[in-house]
């Protein structure tokens, strides 16, 4: 099993802390990793974007040509990377701020309302985490949610903002999105 993973956004929609969220978790389950955030010129706001992969095998290049996952949180990030997404990928699209999802012909979709569903959960900061569920939904043997929530446990000390990114998780797995 090795999967590549693009996730991109404006900054500030946790992007980033995803990507990395995604990658310990995947340590937490004795698989390779590689974690190669853009940093660049992003700025709350501006276009920020990452690439993971995970493999049970040695990985040679953090780089990503074609992914086979991409979680896309707004309009100019899957404008940017469209023609990247092949037959066979998967895309998790936030369709609060993507108004023109259409992609290549044979790309797996699911486009839902995170910001609306994070506000749900008391917070905006979690609308990368229901992207994290809604992955872990369709794809559990990427990361196991038990993975996810150990790493979650590490990041978040604050009781109410581990809360929050919680219930993210879960209102995500409660859809009962699967492969």
């Amino acid at each position: 099993m090795s999967k590549q993973i693009l996730v991109s956004g404006f900054g500030g929609q946790g992007i980033l802390s995803l990507g990395r969220i995604l990658a310990k978790s995947a340590i937490v389950e004795d698989k390779n990793v590689t974690w190669f955030p853009s940093y660049g010129a992003e700025v709350r706001g501006g276009t920020s974007h990452c690439f993971v992969k995970i493999s049970k095998e040695p990985i040679a290049s953090p780089f990503v040509e074609y992914p086979d996952i991409g979680i896309i949180l707004n309009q100019p990030s899957l404008d940017r990377y469209r023609k990247q997404f092949k037959k066979g990928c998967f895309l998790i699209l936030n369709s609060d701020f993507i108004s023109n999802d259409s992609v290549n012909k044979g790309v797996k979709k699911i486009s839902l309302p995170l910001n609306r569903m994070a506000l749900e959960c008391g917070s905006l900061k979690v609308t990368n985490i229901i992207a994290l569920g809604v992955l872990i939904s369709f794809s559990p043997e990427i990361i196991k949610e038990d993975s996810a929530i150990q790493v979650l446990n590490e990041i978040y000390r604050n009781k109410e903002i581990l809360k929050q990114n919680l219930d993210a998780l879960g209102k995500a797995k409660s859809l009962g999105i699967k492969n």
